[in-house]
């Protein structure tokens, strides 16, 4: 999914018609203090990463004064989080809520249809609510077909307990922000809290909102806002990551490939089958020991750069001690030249197999070949059908281990 940041949400939702505070986008406290200084009042200032839960990590905080948006601002800007650094926030006028609702659409893996989620206790997160309050979480499934109806959107509201004149403001905005969420492609949709003013107004004070990323051709506004292939990452996306999305998208007709690097980690994976990739990362936890990355790759016609630019990441990412390939089964015609890619790439970068253990295990109809070409590559434990993968895992860990640190 593609991850939109909270501005950016509220811009798409202001154009349609959903009040949200005004606000700006700091990257400095000066810009901070300045923004508050022209939208007045208390201010929340609030980082700006594609994240939930950003009020638990201290991400988000009232400012009562321009002098205490510079320091809040200054506290927040540089701030580590999983997978990013803060380097901008949105400064927020605090709006005068009167009550909190939560309010999330998203999809039912099972039913295959959209759901939403609506609860009259918003501003916290849905795990603790869903644990504490169960009977304060409404689920309503959504025929695709109709989209949420002005009749559901007032039952759900009215069975939550609010009064006549919520029920008419909150339904409205229900069915509207389901509109959004259907017709922007959206995974998943949150408002957090949907706010009713002491006025009587609705404001959507916090928004997380996640595209589907395959649908982004139908939205070329909103493919300048979000970067391809960063929900395969952990965080932002690193330069190896960026390149094998970029090789992927070059040859979308030819197999496909995927790669997410882990902080840290000793051992590097290429392998195909995403299946396959996760036996052997769970063998190589169990031994006490961290993948560098996951992969997944299918080969196919003309798929012949997208892979190399796949081990060309996979080979490069610091810390590398170790390198298992293989796959589970894989017909040799189609991986036939895939050990002298791997003989090349492994020379290219200096890893040496005789000094950083290396790893193949592929089985598969004519898989003679490509034991023939693994074995003639120096130092190469290679292995076929006479062991599984988590085994051939459980070896290049072995490996490490027999050689103490190693290292490329």
């Amino acid at each position: 999914m593609a991850k939109l940041l909270e501005n950016q949400t509220k811009e798409i939702l202001q154009k349609r018609g959903v009040n949200i505070p005004i606000g700006m986008v700091a990257s400095t406290p000066q810009e901070a203090t300045t923004a508050v200084e022209k939208i007045g009042g208390q201010c929340v200032v609030k980082a700006l990463v594609p994240m939930g839960k950003k009020g638990k990590a201290g991400l988000i905080k009232t400012a009562p004064d321009s002098e205490s948006v510079g320091r809040i601002t200054s506290q927040i800007i540089g701030t580590e989080v999983p997978g990013y650094t803060v380097e901008r926030v949105l400064v927020e006028e605090k709006v005068d809520i009167a009550q909190e609702l939560f309010v999330s659409f998203t999809w039912d893996n099972i039913m295959r249809s959209p759901v939403l989620l609506f609860s009259p206790k918003g501003g916290v997160d849905i795990e603790e609510l869903a644990q504490r309050h169960p009977e304060l979480l409404y689920r309503v499934p959504i025929n695709i077909g109709e989209g949420l109806s002005h009749y559901m959107a007032r039952a759900v509201c009215f069975e939550a307990g609010l009064n006549k004149k919520q029920t008419l403001l909150v339904s409205q905005a229900l069915v509207s922000l389901y509109d959004i969420f259907y017709t922007l492609d959206a995974r998943l949709f949150e408002i957090n809290p949907l706010a009713i003013t002491k006025k009587e107004e609705i404001y959507a004070v916090g928004c997380l909102c996640n595209i589907d990323e395959e649908a982004l051709f139908r939205h070329p506004e909103l493919s300048e806002l979000v970067e391809y292939g960063a929900d395969r990452s952990l965080g932002a996306m690193t330069d190896r990551e960026r390149k094998v999305v970029e090789a992927d998208q070059a040859a979308p007709g030819s197999g496909a490939v995927r790669y997410t690097e882990f902080e840290g980690g000793e051992i590097a994976f290429g392998i195909i089958g995403g299946g396959a990739s996760l036996t052997a990362m769970d063998a190589i936890y169990r031994m006490g020991m961290q993948p560098a990355n996951y992969c997944d790759l299918g080969p196919g016609k003309g798929a012949g750069a997208k892979i190399e630019a796949l081990f060309e990441a996979i080979l490069t990412k610091p810390g590398i001690r170790a390198f298992i390939t293989g796959a589970n089964i894989a017909g040799a015609a189609d991986i036939s030249w895939i050990p002298g890619l791997i003989k090349k790439m492994l020379a290219k970068h200096d890893i040496d197999p005789t000094k950083t253990p290396v790893v193949a295990r592929w089985a598969g109809m004519g898989d003679e070949k490509v034991r023939e070409e693994f074995e003639a590559i120096p130092g190469v434990h290679f292995f076929g059908a006479e062991i599984s993968i988590e085994k051939a895992a459980e070896k290049i860990v072995e490996l490490i281990n027999s050689k103490g640190q190693g290292g490329n």
